[in-house]
């Protein structure tokens, strides 16, 4: 099987809601600048990838960048093998050095494509289904306290949601009274994390999670880099996640060395797509890590590539998976998974198991052969 044509799309993810801030920065996000591509081989078959930053300054990775990559490694992949994932990294890697984000869309393309050629899931193709059920998590963006208890309770009495994913405002003070406040929201059965997304300073980090440690919060990713956040860390006995700081194998080598964290949040075009995961699993599965799952933002295409891999992550070392169309306003494939009491479970279909629907991408702004 030979790849003879790769067509790219460019789309306007739009958002319902709109009050989404995340880094350090104090930016809304109100949409995501997707790009999708579509791989065709000479034997027929269509895989689809996808890679769909989070605006510009949530990850060291933006879409115009993704797609100036794109159009560096398209050309250089015409003929190859795409069921050879381990080849197709390599030739990518021959022609661009790094850029594991740009290099996500393609991999992810890859497994689609294998697994229809094998006629198999994405997730046996990683060493079969490790959960029946995957739980769901929410994000709560930060607003006022009646706003995010609404939303919780939204998502609690809706598709059943029991993890939640709050979010501060970025001063510890007023960050204390809103947690104490959600505190006494939560229920017996239910996991509040309070997921800074790199907000603090370490001077409010340490206040913060000094004084919300008896509330029984997850702690996520309170601050921007990795020595802050393990100064946090070794200042509470909270459960601690780290998301953001954890941009390779190398960070999450150091992390299970130093005992940085209990969960690493995982979103899959940052580490370079499947094939990367499959290796963060395994390592993660030795160091006793647990692992939340994601894709930074996009289309079902990004959100069922980040649920295969969290169906054949071992069932002792899944905390979580976040979906990323959870904002969207517009369906773009069918076939995704749905929602039930607050899991998700993967079907059998081949590939990533949906069929997008190519008219809500539009007409494609390139084209390789």
């Amino acid at each position: 099987m030979k790849i003879d044509r790769i067509t790219v799309f460019r789309l306007a993810i739009g958002f319902g809601e709109t009050r989404y801030v995340t880094g350090t920065t104090g930016k809304a996000q109100d949409s995501v600048d997707g790009t999708i591509l579509r791989i065709d081989t000479d034997e027929g078959l269509t895989g689809w990838g996808e890679v769909s930053p989070w605006g510009r300054t949530y990850l060291p990775e933006f879409a115009e960048a993704a797609r100036a990559g794109i159009d560096v490694l398209a050309p250089a992949l015409i003929g190859a093998n795409p069921t050879d994932i381990a080849g197709l990294h390599a030739r990518m890697d021959r022609h661009l050095d790094g850029h594991a984000y740009v290099k996500s869309g393609f991999d992810i393309a890859a497994h689609d494509l294998l697994g229809k050629a094998a006629n198999l899931p994405v997730y046996r193709l990683l060493g079969g289904r490790a959960n029946e059920r995957i739980p769901m998590n929410c994000a709560v963006y930060h607003g006022p306290f009646n706003e995010m208890a609404e939303r919780i309770a939204a998502y609690r009495e809706g598709p059943g949601y029991r993890i939640f994913s709050t979010k501060p405002g970025g001063e510890a003070v007023s960050d204390i009274a809103l947690y104490e406040r959600l505190a006494e929201i939560r229920q017996p059965q239910e996991t509040f994390i309070a997921d800074a997304n790199r907000l603090w300073t370490l001077t409010d980090a340490l206040k913060v999670a000094r004084a919300i440690e008896p509330l029984g919060f997850n702690l996520e990713q309170p601050c921007g880099t990795y020595e802050a956040c393990l100064r946090v860390r070794r200042a509470t006995r909270a459960t601690m996640t780290l998301d953001e700081s954890v941009l390779d194998g190398d960070v999450l080598a150091r992390l299970a060395r130093d005992n940085a964290a209990d969960i690493v949040h995982v979103k899959l075009s940052r580490i370079g797509g499947i094939a990367a995961a499959r290796r963060f699993a395994a390592f993660c599965e030795i160091a006793g890590l647990s692992l939340s799952w994601a894709s930074s933002g996009g289309t079902e295409i990004a959100d069922m590539a980040a649920l295969h891999v969290a169906a054949a992550t071992p069932r002792d070392h899944l905390f979580g998976l976040w979906s990323c169309r959870e904002f969207n306003t517009q369906t773009y494939a069918c076939g995704a998974s749905h929602i039930t009491d607050g899991f998700v479970v993967p079907n059998e279909a081949p590939g990533l198991g949906l069929t997008p629907d190519e008219d809500a991408f539009g007409t494609p702004i390139a084209t390789y052969r």
